[in-house]
């Protein structure tokens, strides 16, 4: 809550169920512990909940590395992604219009603070990867270079695909790389937030 109150977010209204912390903070309104399981969409909700103006984002500037999805859709994975790009300093990320809404409640529980700082654009991905120019593109699939085996270039956009399906046919053919981690066990597959931390923590060393 105080990482809340001290962003450059639109806080409309605060709610808790500490008369003491209430007294501290002007404008909180003190509520019963029942009435904070009625308005919170958790089971066991916080002692505080704020109510917070929502922000779109433009494109992302250049500067930097961005991570795109395409076809993200569990909710919990597109939170710990947002959390795992707020640790490493990644501070925009571009989503395909299929991909789950940054605010669905179980995002927003997932990715804790990190919402506040991590910018999440929603774009058409081929429309908006056939303007990139001059920034590499590398693309994580099941059959690409080692991870380990490459030095990234900086700024660039890293891709990474759907969960069950990968990077869609269209939105793979902007790829100037293709780049996987390296499989030593017998797992089918990783989950996409955890690839995605395995990944950013690589090609950002």
């Amino acid at each position: 809550m105080e990482e809340a109150l001290a962003s450059d977010w639109e806080v409309q209204s605060v709610y808790s169920t500490d008369e003491n912390w209430v007294q501290t903070h002007t404008g909180a309104e003190c509520i019963t512990t029942l009435e904070m399981q009625q308005i919170s969409a958790l089971n066991s909700p916080s002692e505080h909940l704020a109510c917070i103006a929502l922000k779109t984002f433009g494109r992302p500037d250049g500067k930097e590395n961005v991570l795109y999805l395409d076809g993200i859709r569990d909710p919990g994975n597109l939170g710990t992604i947002i959390r795992t790009c707020d640790w490493f300093g990644i501070n925009q990320i571009v989503c395909s219009l299929d991909t789950v809404d940054n605010y669905n409640p179980k995002v927003i529980q997932s990715a804790m603070g990190s919402i506040l700082h991590v910018e999440v654009i929603y774009r058409s991905l081929p429309t908006f990867l056939s303007t990139v120019q001059d920034i590499p593109i590398y693309a994580a699939v099941l059959n690409g270079k080692s991870i380990h085996d490459i030095a990234i270039a900086k700024p660039s956009l890293l891709l990474i695909g759907n969960e069950s399906n990968g990077i869609s046919k269209e939105v793979l053919s902007f790829a100037t790389e293709k780049i996987t981690i390296p499989k030593l066990g017998q797992a089918e597959s990783l989950n996409a937030a955890i690839a995605s931390g395995i990944i950013i923590s690589a090609l950002l060393k």
